[in-house]
């Protein structure tokens, strides 16, 4: 919603209306406003000769107004968001015109932004709605620029994908304003092709690039390849599929008429690259299962094909059967050989053209032919005779069927007229040569054809000879079971496709475990099934601890073995009807059925737990891995949908990870009631963090264990809530962490603890041997501005930066190994100096020490607690001390409580001690300085 201001005045009127009150004042003679935009400044209004004025950017950099002019920052927090600079001597205070120009130009910023999020929020909506429209990639790709276009200049703009068993990458979309023939969308290039040198440096490092034309030069010149025309500037991005694998690239690139992108529209490009990389993931995987489904389709439809012919052939053998049966039970009738004959010929009649139908009979010993059926239209009845040369006797000398057009059926008789068509089949009995089956028209619109000589001679087998027609019905019964057979067959093997598509559908590829969809169907019909009085269920929601580091030390196939195996243990937990699924990742869920209570609960999740007390044996080794179980139990009193039932066991997962993972959590009104106050202390910390008033350094001091002089002091952020009072935090940190606000939390303490320093410089204090120590999470680690950052504050406060000590905790180091190292080297580069914090606990890793240079070890408290009453304690204290002296280490040993632990530690010869035998962590206007004196000067005597 816009403010009163922003709707009276634009920033450009807001400014010209100030000057011109300005003005009306009077005492000056050029003045102008001017207004910070991305990273160089605009003018906003001006009034007089304000070219003569001294620009912003000099303002920025420290230059005056001059002897005759002044100028006024205009500030949001500690932000310079605008100038407003003058000529002459002003008749009244310009400070409330300035705040009022400074809230105009910080509502049309905040507005600017809101635009742009808008924007980011729209496309990336449009782009995930491009991919599940189900399009082509050729049409989805210039879609997908046009989007990309709207949030930033991508006029040169290439997405390349990258085939790995090929080793070679294509351009399916190109586009470049210095490049009129672009690459084929289905030309491969190799990746030493000199042509994509730069897509294949990314492709092979997997990491993003950003390179100037320098490095372009630079770059090529090391690897050995001409880069051709250089743009100014080359922004590169790897795109991933699913399993992690290299999908492409996406690059964006700009020449002489093209500003560099800045440091938020890299950013940006960076987060809208990886929507792309999963919007194409998404497009190629649907493509790759729509190209299965085809061709699976094809191969049915032919299947279908062969089918319909096969039952097309089927219908044919059954009309043949069919036939067969009345010619054998026409045979086995007591009617003349001229009834049976007769029958035939009707029979006939039904399938071919044989209204003039003709039997001859060969006698091999009389060497007469005999015609004991005949029924011609021009011919009654025919008389036996010898063999002549007519059309019967060519079938009978050949013992093949004849089909012929024109000639005549008897020669011996020149009454007959010539027949159209003629069409004779011989008569065999066991091989032997009876005769002449034989059909003729004298119409000339009837012409037989194959198919009518085929069902002929098959009538004629089956006349000549009792036994082949038994044997051909034999032989027609077992193709009939064929023909059945893979009738079945094919419908099995359809049958079995779509059922293993819709598995598919609803299971996980890697565990064959439900997935997340089929357990929400299944989580839904339970909730269903209650809600109506069935029984009462369970939803268990369960992570595995510490997966990321398996995965990213063993690599991802010994991940995938462990939760394949973490899949089967807690299957091995459950009774027969639960459900287990996996939501994905090291997320697994689990519906408990019949159970009323908690108590019906614990034993299945303290089983799963417990099940991951033994190892697990990957790539040979034994890996320890825990589960973190939170378990939550319908209830219709409380809930009304079933999807809040998983959310709640993931809030009872995540409280079994704070209070120390390997265990389970049962979701209960009191965690209920946190979970609102959660929300309501985030919120609240936001607001603090906007403030100045409610988080508040208290700082703990070091002192130098022989002589007892102040050495340092460790920064502590606390809060002073205005109504819940002092807050500890044990309270908000948690939740700083999982809000991501821990980045804006140490900024923050780190300032204002500067800031303290410089304050007690200026009160005189003798602080310039003395260090502070600030603790940083590995959050910080992902902030590519950090360095910067730093660099800033060091200049800003003109402090050493072997003042700032950053103390570094183990999870950080875990969390973001390859980050960490390139950051802190260059905190160390910076001359900032590095601390491990709580050293003994953990790993431990000697590793550390040596792949992250750090300049002091900090002994945990739980070591020093003891060193004075436990020899295994005391063991370890030297241990530390002597590999920090080894490594030229110093050495805090924090949590000194009592005298015996201060006179141990300095008998072992740790150099520095802290803790609250020499003072609690305090605010800054409440240090005892005038007691830390005398402690340092009683240490001496002592001494």
């Amino acid at each position: 919603m816009k403010s009163t201001a922003e709707y009276l005045f634009s920033p450009e009127r807001a400014a010209q209306t100030a000057l011109s009150l300005l003005e009306q004042w009077g005492g000056l003679t050029a003045a102008a406003v001017w207004s910070r935009v991305d990273e160089g400044w605009q003018r906003l209004a001006a009034i007089g000769d304000a070219d003569t004025l001294v620009d912003a950017a000099a303002l920025e950099a420290g230059r005056q107004a001059g002897p005759q002019g002044g100028a006024l920052a205009l500030v949001s927090g500690e932000a310079e968001v605008g100038w407003l600079v003058w000529r002459g001597t002003p008749s009244r205070d310009v400070g409330e015109l300035a705040s009022l120009l400074s809230g105009h130009l910080v509502c049309a910023r905040l507005r600017a932004e809101l635009a742009v999020s808008r924007v980011t929020h729209e496309t990336l909506l449009e782009i995930s709605q491009l991919a599940g429209e189900g399009g082509t990639l050729d049409a989805f790709l210039p879609r997908l620029h046009q989007c990309v276009s709207r949030l930033m200049d991508a006029t040169n703009f290439q997405i390349a994908l990258y085939d790995e068993e090929a080793g070679a990458l294509r351009y399916p979309f190109f586009r470049d304003s210095t490049t009129h023939e672009a690459p084929s969308p289905t030309e491969f290039f190799t990746l030493g092709s000199s042509r994509v040198a730069l897509i294949a440096h990314l492709i092979r490092h997997a990491r993003p690039l950003v390179l100037t034309r320098d490095n372009i030069r630079a770059l090529g010149a090391h690897a050995g390849f001409a880069p051709g025309v250089v743009p100014r500037f080359w922004l590169g991005v790897p795109l991933f599929n699913a399993t992690g694998g290299v999908l492409g690239a996406v690059v964006v690139q700009g020449y002489d008429d093209q500003r560099p992108f800045s440091a938020a529209e890299q950013s940006l490009f960076l987060f809208v690259a990886r929507h792309i990389g999963f919007a194409l993931n998404k497009l190629l995987y649907r493509a790759h299962l729509e190209r299965q489904v085809w061709l699976r389709t094809g191969e049915l439809e032919g299947a279908n094909a062969r089918l319909r012919s096969e039952v097309a052939e089927r219908q044919r053998a059954e009309k043949m059967q069919a036939m067969l049966f009345r010619i054998a039970e026409l045979s086995n009738t007591s009617l003349s050989l001229e009834a049976f004959l007769a029958g035939l010929h009707r029979m006939l009649a039904e399938l071919v053209p044989a209204a003039n139908c003709l039997v001859a009979l060969y006698h091999a010993g009389e060497d007469l032919l005999t015609f004991p059926y005949c029924a011609d239209e021009f011919s009654p009845q025919l008389q036996p005779r010898r063999p002549g040369r007519g059309l019967i006797e060519q079938v009978l000398h050949s013992g093949r069927a004849l089909l012929t057009h024109g000639g005549s059926v008897d020669l011996s008789d020149a009454s007959l007229p010539p027949v159209s068509g003629w069409l004779g089949v011989p008569l065999y009995c066991d091989h032997e040569l009876m005769g002449v089956l034989s059909v003729h028209s004298y119409d000339t619109q009837t012409r037989y054809g194959y198919r009518d000589q085929e069902l002929l001679e098959f009538v004629a087998n089956h006349i000549g000879a009792a036994l082949a027609r038994v044997r051909a019905l034999e032989d027609l019964q077992v193709a009939y079971a064929e023909l059945e057979q893979r009738v079945r067959e094919r419908t099995s093997e359809l049958d079995a496709v779509n059922a293993q598509l819709e598995f598919d559908s609803l299971h996980d590829p890697l565990t064959k475990l439900p997935n997340r969809t089929y357990f929400g169907k299944a989580l839904r019909r339970a909730w269903d099934s209650y809600s109506n009085g069935g029984e009462r269920f369970a939803v268990l929601f369960i992570d595995l601890d510490r997966f990321k580091l398996v995965n990213d030390t063993l690599g991802h196939l010994a991940g995938d073995h462990m939760l394949y195996e973490a899949g089967a243990r807690v299957r091995s937990c459950l009774r027969h009807y639960d459900f287990l699924a996996r939501l994905g990742g090291d997320e697994f869920a689990v519906l408990l059925f019949g159970v009323g209570s908690f108590e019906g609960c614990e034993p299945t999740a303290r089983r799963i737990v417990n099940e991951f007390d033994r190892p697990i044996i990957l790539s040979g080794r034994e890996v320890f891995t825990s589960a973190s179980v939170g378990v939550v139990l319908a209830d219709a009193e409380h809930y009304h949908r079933a999807e809040d039932l998983l959310r709640d066991a993931d809030h009872a997962m995540y409280r079994t990870k704070q209070q120390g993972r390997h265990g389970y959590t049962l979701f209960n009104h009191e965690l209920r009631r946190n979970q609102a106050d959660q929300l309501a202390l985030e919120s609240e910390l936001r607001r603090a963090l906007d403030e100045e008033e409610q988080l508040v350094p208290y700082f703990q001091p070091f002192v130098d264990a022989q002589s007892g002089a102040l050495v340092g002091f460790e920064s502590l952020v606390r809060w002073r809530h205005p109504e819940r009072g002092l807050i500890s935090p044990a309270v908000f940190l948690p939740m700083a962490e999982e809000s991501g606000l821990v980045t804006r939390l140490d900024r923050y303490m780190i300032d204002r603890a500067c800031r303290q320093l410089v304050a007690w410089r200026a009160e005189g204090r003798r602080i310039d041997q003395l260090s502070l120590h600030l603790n940083l999470s590995s959050a910080n680690f992902h902030d590519p501005g950090l360095v910067d950052w730093l660099t800033e504050l060091v200049t800003q406060y003109a402090l050493p930066p072997d003042t700032l000590h950053l103390e570094i905790t183990e999870s950080a180091l875990i969390d973001v190994p390859d980050i960490a190292v390139t950051v802190m080297q260059a905190l160390t580069r910076l001359g900032i100096r590095l601390a491990l914090d709580d050293f003994g606990t953990g790993y431990s890793a000697l590793s550390y020490l040596h792949r992250y240079h750090f300049d002091v070890l900090k002994i945990d408290q739980a070591f020093v607690a003891e060193v004075d009453r436990k020899e295994e304690s005391e063991a370890i204290v030297r241990a530390i001390l002597a590999l920090a002296a080894a490594l030229g280490l110093d050495v805090v040993a924090e949590g000194v409580e009592t005298a015996a632990q201060m006179h141990k530690l300095r008998e072992m010869g740790c150099a520095k001690l802290q803790g609250f035998y020499f003072a609690a962590p305090a605010p800054a206007d409440a240090i005892d300085w005038g007691r830390l004196v005398c402690e340092h000067e009683g240490a001496v005597g002592v001494a």
